[in-house]
């Protein structure tokens, strides 16, 4: 459970974040230095106290854009049921999908914030991803979280695709829960949408679905 939640919250690295300007997108060259940079931007979102829930679920959205490929990252997360899906119905599910994972996670970007990031290892992972291994220590008697970032070179630029802590993948970790939800409903991916819009309107916590996936 610590370690599934230490996933969910590392995944505010992506979303807490003010989006990445052209200039600053076009000076990331490598994958380690994207990974670095997010987490430069979160300490600067963070101790932003001007900030407005509204102004910081804006900037969520914005880094969603700039810094990851949600496309691919919704694929992962549906699964087999991303083939027999319309694009019509892909997109609506990507809007949702974002908007679940914004509004869930913003709470957990003071648990992140207490470690600080650094990267130990880089490896390529077939053609165009690449692994960022990384470390987040926080305190000098714990051990140090493992956390494993998936980039990969797109038409856009570098962007992240998963997240990883100890081997967890945020990415399949969503879709074990999601793939149950719509295995209920008969393979019907709107029903998963449905679903998560009704999550959003009773402002969930991260482990709701997972919870409901289970009954």
């Amino acid at each position: 459970m610590r370690t599934r939640l230490l996933a969910l919250s590392l995944m505010v690295v992506a979303l807490a974040l003010p989006a990445l300007s052209p200039a600053v997108s076009a000076a990331v060259t490598n994958p380690a230095a994207l990974v670095i940079e997010l987490d430069k931007r979160l300490w600067q979102v963070h101790a932003d106290s001007s900030l407005t829930a509204i102004e910081r679920q804006r900037r969520f959205h914005g880094l969603l854009d700039e810094g990851f490929d949600f496309s691919t990252i919704s694929h992962l997360v549906l699964g087999r049921y991303w083939l027999t899906t319309s694009d019509e119905v892909r997109r609506e599910f990507s809007d949702v999908f974002e908007d679940y994972v914004v509004k869930t996670l913003d709470g957990r970007l003071g648990e992140y914030v207490r470690g600080s990031l650094r990267v130990t290892a880089t490896r390529a992972d077939g053609e165009h991803d690449t692994v960022v291994s990384t470390a987040i220590d926080y305190s000098e008697t714990a051990a140090p979280a493992t956390v494993e970032w998936r980039v990969m070179d797109t038409p856009r630029g570098l962007r992240v695709i998963d997240v990883s802590v100890a081997g967890v993948s945020l990415a399949l970790s969503y879709r074990e829960q999601f793939i149950a939800v719509i295995d209920r409903h008969s393979g019907q991916v709107s029903s998963l949408i449905s679903e998560l819009r009704g999550k959003l309107d009773a402002r969930p916590n991260a482990e709701s679905l997972s919870n409901n996936s289970r009954q």
